[in-house]
C-alpha cells in the first residue's frame, strides 16, 4: 500500500520530517528541547497528571518523560496527559526513585537541563519558577545544580543544618528532591545518581544529597532557590495511595525506608568524612559571594 502524504504545511510552522512513513508531516517536534523533566511515577498519578498539564506553561522548549515505575499500571490514564510530540513513558517494575530517574536523564533529548521530579509534588500554574531558575543558571556558569525545597549542610553529622525558607537563595553543599535541577552535561560528568544508596524497590533518602554534593566537590554550585515563585510547589500535595502525611509515618513503607535512610546516612558519612572542611569551606565561600555569613 502507499501512503499518500500530507501535503498540507502550516504557514507558521516548519515541518520536522520530509519522508513519514506513516504519511503524516510533523510540526511539533522539538530536536532541541532546552529541558527534560523526568517525573518518576508510583503513587500519586492525579496529582502527576495535573502537574503535567501545568508544566505546559513552560513551553515547547521542555519535554517531560515520566518512569512508571509501578509495573505499568495507569498507563493509559497517563498517556492520555502525555500529548506533546516529545513526551515519553518508561515502564519499569518498582526499581526504586533514583535509578527511574537515571533511566529519564539517559534518554533526555535536552541541550542544557534536567530536572527530576517527584509525582506527589504538584507544580505551580505558571512557569515563574522555571524563569527563575534559568536566570541563576544564565547568571552563574558555576552553578551547577538548583533545589527547589531544602537543602543545607553537614548532612548526617551532629550540627546538620536545614534550611528551607529562611533565605530566598543560599548555597548548600545537600540538596533535597522536591524537584532539582541541574544542568545536563554536569550530571553525566558526576556520574548522575549514586547507585549505593538504594537497592531495587528501596527508599533513596540520601541520594539527592549525594548528587548535591558531587557537583559542590566537582567545582560546580549547589543552591537552595526560595523565591516567592518557587515556592508555590505543593509539596505531598496528594498521594494516590490512600495513605495520609499522618499514616504513612507509622506504616510499613514508612519503617522500610527509614531503616534505609539510617543506613544512607552511614554511607553518605563514610563516603565524606575526609571532605568535611573542604565541603563547609567551599560552601561558605560560596555563600559570601552574596553576602551571607554562615
Amino acid at each position: 500500500m502507499i501512503h499518500l502524504v500530507n501535503l498540507y504545511m502550516s504557514e507558521s510552522k516548519t515541518p520536522k520530517n520530509k519522508y513519514p512513513m506513516s504519511g503524516k508531516i510533523e510540526y511539533d517536534y522539538n530536536y532541541n528541547p532546552k529541558t527534560t523533566i523526568v517525573i518518576n511515577y508510583f503513587t500519586s498519578v492525579d496529582t502527576m497528571i495535573k502537574t503535567i498539564d501545568r508544566l505546559r506553561t513552560l513551553g515547547d522548549e521542555v519535554e517531560i518523560i515520566v518512569n512508571n515505575d509501578k509495573y505499568g499500571q495507569d498507563t493509559e490514564k497517563i498517556m492520555k496527559s502525555l500529548t506533546h510530540r516529545n513526551d515519553r513513558m518508561v515502564i519499569a517494575n518498582d526499581l526504586a526513585e533514583r535509578r527511574g530517574y537515571h533511566h529519564g536523564a539517559q534518554i533526555s533529548n535536552a541541550s542544557d537541563y534536567i530536572i527530576f521530579c517527584q509525582d506527589d509534588d504538584l507544580a505551580p500554574d505558571n512557569n515563574q519558577w522555571y524563569l527563575d531558575c534559568l536566570k541563576e543558571f544564565d547568571n552563574d556558569p558555576k552553578l551547577g545544580m538548583i533545589g527547589l525545597l531544602k537543602g543545607g549542610w553537614n548532612y548526617s553529622q551532629p550540627g546538620n543544618v536545614t534550611i528551607t525558607d529562611q533565605f530566598n537563595k543560599i548555597y548548600v553543599s545537600w540538596l533535597a528532591t522536591g524537584p532539582l535541577m541541574i544542568r545536563k552535561d554536569l550530571y553525566f560528568k558526576i556520574g548522575g545518581w549514586s547507585n549505593e544508596f538504594s537497592q531495587v524497590g528501596e527508599a533513596d533518602g540520601g541520594a539527592d544529597a549525594d548528587v548535591a554534593t558531587k557537583v559542590l566537590l566537582y567545582g560546580y554550585k549547589s543552591m537552595l532557590l526560595r523565591s516567592p515563585s518557587v515556592r508555590e510547589w505543593y509539596r505531598r500535595f496528594e498521594r494516590g495511595d490512600g495513605l495520609t502525611n499522618q499514616t504513612i509515618k507509622h506504616s510499613e513503607a514508612r519503617k522500610s525506608a527509614n531503616q534505609r535512610i539510617k543506613l544512607n546516612n552511614k554511607i553518605y558519612y563514610e563516603k565524606y568524612q575526609h571532605n568535611w572542611n573542604e565541603i563547609f569551606q567551599t560552601v561558605k565561600k560560596h555563600n559570601k559571594e552574596i553576602d551571607i555569613n554562615i
